[in-house]
């Protein structure tokens, strides 16, 4: 599971970059909430200078209208942003994963279990960004009344406000027994010994004389399970920004 985590992180923080560099434009954010999506052509005192995308009429935007700049190359400029918004920037919690065994609920550690396992694996790639400890999202959402069955009734923009981040990860992991393996080994030792035999009845129970075969065996059975995996990611805006299944 491990190795799927890692390819996962791969493709997620590729995706996050993609939505900041690979569009190859700028995103300026309005305190109103709205998005002007184009290019910054200046920055003045008093107004920002922009050109949307697929357009070439130059606009003058007021600074004290804008929230934050996200530039093309991912830096991120704040203006009249609260601090709350500066805060959460690039911030991602990882929600404990839903654990099914048997397609029956599975025990709430194992759900902890691979969130912090999940948590390992993203924070030694973090990159830009930053991974919520499993234990400070686990505490936020107990304050917040939010349990294992609770997550479906808020959205995850209401997560991501919850738990002070821009991005939330959502997994479930499926273990279902498939089939039984059984394995079986026999193994003969041979040993030949120029002793004289006994020739007495009694002494022939003791008798180790001439060729002993010795033969041992053993056998395994082994329990065999598929395991599927989901993972979608989501931002403050409640879109699903990343999926992935995998099956093993």
């Amino acid at each position: 599971m491990k190795r799927f985590l890692q390819l996962s992180l791969t493709i997620f923080l590729l995706l996050v970059l993609t939505e900041t560099v690979g569009a190859q434009n700028d995103i300026v954010l309005k305190i109103d909430g709205t998005e002007m999506i184009g290019k910054v052509i200046a920055i003045g005192e008093i107004n920002v200078n922009f050109t949307y995308q697929n357009e070439t009429i130059e606009y003058k935007v007021p600074k004290i209208k804008i929230s934050k700049i996200t530039f093309s190359s991912g830096r991120v400029e704040f203006y009249n942003a609260s601090s709350t918004l500066q805060d959460h920037h690039n911030k991602v919690a990882i929600l404990p994963f839903a654990f099914l065994k048997n397609q029956d609920d599975g025990s709430s550690a194992m759900s902890k279990k691979i969130q912090q396992e999940t948590y390992a694996v993203f924070n030694a790639h973090k990159g830009i960004l930053n991974f919520q400890d499993p234990m400070t999202t686990n505490r936020l959402l107990g304050k917040a009344g939010i349990g294992a069955n609770d997550e479906q009734n808020y959205s995850m923009g209401e997560l991501c406000d919850i738990l002070g981040v821009e991005f939330v990860v959502q997994g479930l992991v499926s273990i279902e027994e498939t089939s039984v393996s059984s394995y079986s080994a026999a193994n003969t030792n041979i040993k030949t010994n120029n002793k004289k035999p006994a020739k007495t009845f009694v002494g022939k129970l003791f008798d180790n004389s001439g060729t002993n075969v010795r033969t041992s065996s053993s056998s395994t059975t082994n329990q065999n399970y598929s395991t599927t995996i989901t993972m979608n990611v989501y931002n403050d805006k409640g879109d699903n920004i990343f999926n992935e299944d995998h099956e093993s």
